[in-house]
């Protein structure tokens, strides 16, 4: 994907690291909803580790199906009627301000959508990787030669599709999608490292912001306030976004 081996490499390691972190927080979640998300997580940086790992390669079409189901499913998250907690059962109650009272904080629409939009990316990036190490043919349909390995070793099936006359014109606006999906994911890589700044950053009391958005009185259902769980979930949001940022860039290269 990229001729830097130590960042290939070492990118690689993290969304390994993230996929496995995530694979236990998916075991762990309480409610049905968590644990889906979760373990589409956990797919989509296993997915991205193993195109940047030699030789690593999964069936091309089942894992775009995935994806898009994966897309379609966070959309109805976001747009459902009932709003999650982020690892529970939906919450009753009355809510204020987006918080729900007497409760744990509930996620907002806004991940679902981001989440989404990280699945639809991974389809996409997927399938143009693939129709792109099509060779084209002006004079009629392609050989039945070999086909060289898909962009980012993605594909090991063969093409999604065979490619039709004319079909280059519409591969010419890949790399621009790819450069916009780049700069999105690039900007949200900033956007997280900037949330995990503030979860570190101590507040003039001494406490870190973390603590400062537990629930008063310090317990969730009994239980310790999970610092380091939202510090954790951060940084792996930051692992994933950052290497959708680098692919899509290697991408539109």
């Amino acid at each position: 994907m990229t001729a830097d081996e130590a960042a290939r490499w070492t990118t690689a390691v993290l969304l390994l690291a993230a996929t496995l972190y995530s694979a236990c927080r998916a075991m762990a979640a309480s409610g049905a909803a968590g644990r889906v998300g979760l373990a589409l997580h956990s797919l989509m940086m296993a997915a991205m580790a193993l195109m940047l790992l030699p030789r690593g390669q999964w069936p091309l079409l089942p894992q775009v199906l995935l994806f898009v189901l994966g897309s379609w499913w966070f959309v109805v998250q976001a747009v459902s009627y009932r709003t999650r907690p982020r690892d529970g059962p939906p919450v009753r109650g009355r809510a204020v301000a987006g918080k729900h009272v007497g409760d744990r904080p509930v996620a907002g629409r806004a991940k679902p959508l981001y989440d989404a939009a990280a699945m639809a990316a991974m389809a996409f990036m997927l399938a143009a990787g693939d129709l792109g190490a099509v060779p084209q043919s002006e004079a009629g349909p392609p050989a039945p030669v070999p086909v060289a390995p898909a962009h980012h070793g993605a594909a090991a099936a063969g093409p999604l599709t065979a490619r039709l006359p004319g079909w280059g014109d519409q591969l010419s606006l890949v790399p621009a999608v790819a450069f916009g999906l780049a700069v999105f994911f690039g900007l949200a890589t900033v956007a997280w490292t900037l949330r995990l700044l503030l979860q570190l950053w101590p507040l003039t009391g001494g406490r870190s912001v973390a603590a400062a958005l537990c629930s008063r009185g310090g317990a969730l259902r009994g239980a310790r306030c999970p610092r380091f769980r939202d510090v954790a979930d951060t940084a792996v949001e930051i692992v994933a976004a950052g290497a959708l940022a680098l692919m899509f860039a290697a991408l539109a290269a």
